[in-house]
């Protein structure tokens, strides 16, 4: 293992840049959970006048403006400069070292490549719609790019679907043993976590509840916590949302409890997480809810296919399919398959951050921060 604060080797300074506007989201998320490990230190690269929701507040470094998870021909030369001011903050330190995590944070990786700095890293966190793309960027880090799960290599053709040059996103260590779920009442309490943008598909799981029969739909509680990202799209989506949930049917039934500081309290009344997206790259949510011995129920793409075992840990069912939503929810109600599931904490140990946060020591140290 290596020992960087105390030991003789330096601790790498990392520049977790994602080129955001706020703090809200999983990739800062996972840049928080590995900075609490101690095992280097991290320093968020945003744009300027970055608003951090969060507390305590990450040092952040403020660079030029772009948009963060937009890859197209202004964005591309707009990461040449965003590379040069990084290439200035890297050259000041021996011990620093970029990991980009956006899209722009690749595009920033590839100019940074180009420009023959080697401490740079980069993290895909997207399934994004330009394939080539990525295996394009891919052949020229080679390896200096991760992808987060076999799942994500698969979607890219990146090689054999195993976790061979993956790093996954990482919850905090692991206090206690998983807990045994117990209901309440004869209610299951559906819970959601994540963004009201559309991708997340919550629109399927208010479908899926309108399709179950109203003596059956009557037994579930879907709540939601998470809030719009901005947007104009996001904002109407949040009232198409609320506005459908206080239809005939779905009203007393689907509550949207906005911005939530900590999921904790959540999931400790949560009997089921559902995660609804497609093509979710590797949710931070699913890995909170299942360390909290809370199962999940997923579509079945993205990161999800590698951690949910079906019976085990939770359920999968057909992406964009709210009719088989619907059977998996009544299945539910009309089996033990709640009460009998028990979630354990072996699966999680490689999740976890002080693990992850000591691979990524490695290969930073590997990179040449010394």
């Amino acid at each position: 293992m290596l020992r960087f604060r105390r030991g003789m080797l330096p601790s790498p300074e990392v520049l977790q840049y994602t080129g955001g506007d706020n703090d809200r989201g999983g990739v800062i998320s996972v840049v928080r959970n590995l900075a609490s490990t101690g095992h280097f230190r991290c320093v968020l690269g945003v744009n300027p006048g970055c608003v951090q929701h969060r507390e305590p507040a990450l040092e952040v470094l403020e660079l030029p403006r772009i948009a963060g998870e937009e890859i197209s021909p202004l964005t591309f030369w707009r990461a040449r400069v965003v590379a040069l001011v990084v290439q200035t903050w890297l050259q000041a330190g021996s011990n620093r070292v970029y990991h980009g995590h956006s899209r722009a944070g690749l595009l920033v990786g590839l100019w940074l490549h180009w420009l023959g700095e080697r401490r740079a890293v980069v993290s895909v966190h997207c399934y994004g719609r330009h394939r080539w793309f990525y295996r394009w960027a891919a052949d020229r880090l080679g390896s200096r790019l991760y992808w987060l799960s076999p799942a994500m290599k698969k979607y890219y053709s990146a090689g054999d679907p195993n976790w061979t040059h993956c790093m996954p996103e990482c919850v905090p260590p692991v206090v206690s043993a998983g807990l045994s779920r117990t209901r309440v009442s004869d209610l299951i309490r559906l819970g959601g976590i994540g963004a009201l943008v559309r991708w997340k598909n919550w629109q399927l799981v208010l479908d899926a509840l309108a399709l179950l029969p109203a003596e059956i739909r009557q037994r579930f509680r879907f709540r939601h916590i998470g809030t719009d990202d901005g947007s104009a799209d996001s904002l109407a989506l949040a009232t198409e949302l609320r506005t459908r949930s206080e239809t005939a049917g779905l009203r007393g039934i689907v509550e949207w409890h906005g911005q939530q500081a900590s999921p904790e309290f959540f999931l400790s009344e949560t009997d089921c997480l559902v995660v609804a997206s497609n093509n979710e790259p590797f949710s931070v949510a699913m890995l909170e809810a299942l360390r909290a011995g809370v199962p999940v129920l997923a579509a079945d793409s993205g990161g999800a296919q590698d951690i949910v075992r079906p019976g085990s840990n939770g359920w999968l069912f057909r992406t964009g399919d709210a009719a088989g939503l619907a059977r998996q929810l009544e299945l539910l109600v009309n089996s033990d398959a709640l009460d009998s599931l028990r979630v354990g904490q072996t699966d999680l140990r490689q999740f976890d951050a002080t693990i992850v946060a000591e691979r990524w020591a490695k290969i930073y140290f590997d990179l040449g921060a010394v």
